[in-house]
Parts: structure tokens; sequence; C-alpha cells
């Protein structure tokens, strides 16, 4: 069974009620702290941890102070601040507005971000997709550079050593700065890192994008995936438009495009490769409202 790091409470120390998310925290089983923090701000969320059975490292913090962050910290939580009011603004990775219109996926996220750990974004029936690590670049490195799969790709890859470091490079950078990218395609059954999907960092309309490794090729892994990323790019990115880059002669990927809703759009591109040869990118479009 894969290992899914997911947030165990989250403690509410804000103005705003957020009724809503608190109560979506309860369905989905996350226990909701509201302690009243006194003086001994330390002793009581130690305190009320413990009541639940639970340790600071399971928790997230959402607070409008800073002091109190700074203790939250200081115990081992995760923590995000929240502009409200006239306290002063917490120094945390994330700030938040609006807490009470988040997913709690989003949460999810930023507590894995705050603790160093790999977020699951989305589950298929054979699959997971999670945020890469360290760990992961070897394996992936390999996956990308098979001959099969490397001549569908839109770059040449250089040396592993190089490759590797801007891969790192990559998973400790893009997730956090944009809440999405290119994140790895594992097996359920066996935990096995098989390729890699997500989309481009940056894009808008999303630029969706797969890779798997040839030895799963032909086995529907491919719809599934794309079939899930459209979901999560819809439903939790909020984009009502995804695109997607094939080489003309990619058939297999054109049919797993089409049978996903994709249709051809009017912007086909050419590309030079460096031997003088020319390379046919065709651009197909998905769109909610289809």
């Amino acid at each position: 069974m894969y290992v899914r790091y997911e947030l165990k409470a989250v403690i509410f120390d804000t103005q705003k009620e957020c009724r809503d998310l608190k109560e979506r925290l309860r369905e989905a089983g996350i226990v909701v702290l509201v302690p009243f923090l006194g003086l001994q701000v330390e002793h009581t969320l130690v305190e009320v941890i413990a009541e639940v059975g639970l340790s600071t490292s399971d928790c997230l913090f959402l607070t409008n102070q800073r002091g109190h962050a700074f203790v939250a910290q200081r115990l081992g939580m995760a923590v995000i601040g929240c502009i409200e009011g006239n306290f002063e603004v917490p120094r945390t990775a994330v700030l938040l507005e609006s807490p009470e219109e988040v997913s709690i996926h989003y949460l999810n996220q930023m507590y894995c971000h705050a603790k160093g750990l790999p977020a699951v974004i989305a589950e298929t029936k054979r699959c997971f997709i999670r945020e890469l690590t360290t760990k992961d670049m070897s394996v992936l490195y390999d996956i990308l550079t098979e001959k099969e799969v490397a001549r569908f790709l839109p770059r040449k890859f250089g040396t592993r050593e190089e490759e590797l470091e801007k891969l790192i490079a990559y998973a400790s950078q893009v997730y956090s700065f944009f809440e999405y990218g290119y994140w790895g395609i594992f097996l359920k059954s066996t935990n096995e890192l098989i390729g890699r999907a997500g989309f481009k960092e940056g894009s808008w309309p999303l630029e969706v994008g797969y890779a798997i490794k040839y030895a799963m090729w032909g086995n529907g892994l491919a719809t599934e995936i794309l079939s899930q990323l459209i979901i999560y790019g819809t439903e939790e990115l909020g984009c009502e438009e995804i695109f997607v880059r094939i080489e003309e002669n990619n058939k297999a990927s054109v049919r797993v495009a089409k049978k996903c809703g994709f249709g051809d759009t009017m912007q086909d591109e050419v590309f030079q490769e460096e031997d003088g040869s020319k390379t046919k990118i065709k651009v197909f479009q998905w769109l909610v409202s289809q």
C-alpha cells in the first residue's frame, strides 16, 4: 500500500468563523480545534492537541497573529497565515485572505509542503499521482531517456548529472510556487514510479502533458491518467480550458487525447530540429463547456 501523507487536524486561530470550511473538514474526518489562546499559548496548544490523541506534527495551524505563528512553528506544526484586521501579518510561507474559501486538498498540500513531504495530487483506479522527491529523480531520468519515450518529448536531455540537478531543483521550487507542475505517476500495487504527468508550470489556460515508461504502454494507463488530470485541472485549479501538444507522428497519444475529449484546434506548430529536420506539433483543446 502506498504512503499518503495527510494532515489530521486543523487549528483555527482567526477572527473569521470559517463555518463552511470547518464543516467540510469534519465531514472529511479531519479534527477541528478552536482553542482559546491566552497568555500560555504553547502550553494550551500542546494540551488541546494531546486531548484528541494527536501530536503537533499532525496539525495545520491557521492564524492571523505573528506571535502565535512563531510558537506553532517552534512546536513543529505546519502554519498558514491569515491576513485579517489590524494584527501583524504572520511570517509564514503562505498567506490567505479568505481561508474559508480554500479546499481541503489545498490545505493538505500546504501541510505537506511545510513538512517537506510529497503530497498526493490525485488517484485513478490503478495509479496515484504525487509530487516528486529527490529520491525519485534517478528513476524518472531513466524513464524519460528511454528511446521510445524520449523521441516524443519536446527537448533533448543532457547528461545524467545535468538532468538530475534540473529535476531536483524543479521539485524543490515549482510545486510550492505554482501549486501545480509535472508530478510522478506511481502504481498503487507496487509503489513503482512509471512516469510523470501534470501541467506545464505557469501555463494558463493549462497545458497538460504526460510520459509513461515504454513497458507500460498499451494498457490504458495514459487515458486513465489524462482523464483524472482533466478533473483536477477543472475542479481543483478552476481552469475551463486545457491544451495538449502532441507530435503529429505520436498516433497513440493523439488517440488518447481524442478519447478524453480533446478536439483539434486551428493552431499547429512546426519546430526546426538541430539536424535541420522539422517536427510538426498538433495542438488539441479541451473545453469545460463542450
